[in-house]
């Protein structure tokens, strides 16, 4: 047994603690030259498929928004209308262009051949423009100037 507590070293055997040696400076290591990859040009597109049977007004904004509620961003939103959607539909033009005033960059409406419905198409775009219009005066009076 030794005479020295515990945590004390001994005083007849210190510890000698050699110095490391330094490390010679080596070189930079020569980096890849720099590469791009080219992103191709990606363009989401959401189809709404409104052809089904409608009863109601009620049932076609139903299922735009039940079709349309995990879409985020898209590039182009192409809606496909039925008879029956409208027949009964009440200013359908607002109701498309309040699903993608923001979201979308381009509308395009399909309407069935040979009806006199293509006035939703000129509508929507109308209303596209006075929706997006309306934003901008909203987010331009909240900025503060300066």
């Amino acid at each position: 047994m030794s005479e020295r507590r515990p945590g004390q070293w001994p005083v007849d055997h210190p510890v000698h603690v050699e110095p490391s040696p330094v490390p010679a400076p080596e070189e930079q290591p020569q980096q890849a030259p720099h590469v791009e990859l080219p992103v191709p040009a990606v363009r989401l597109v959401v189809t709404v498929d409104l052809t089904g049977r409608y009863d109601s007004h009620d049932q076609v904004s139903r299922d735009l928004y039940e079709q349309t509620r995990y879409s985020t961003d898209c590039h182009t939103a192409v809606v496909r209308l039925g008879e029956d959607a409208l027949r009964v539909a009440l200013s359908l033009g607002s109701t498309i262009a309040s699903r993608f005033f923001l979201s979308a960059r381009q509308v395009e409406i399909h309407v069935p051949a040979g009806t006199r419905s293509a006035w939703v198409a000129a509508e929507t775009q109308q209303y596209m423009r006075h929706y997006a219009d309306d934003h901008a005066r909203t987010i331009a009076k909240t900025r503060t100037p300066g």
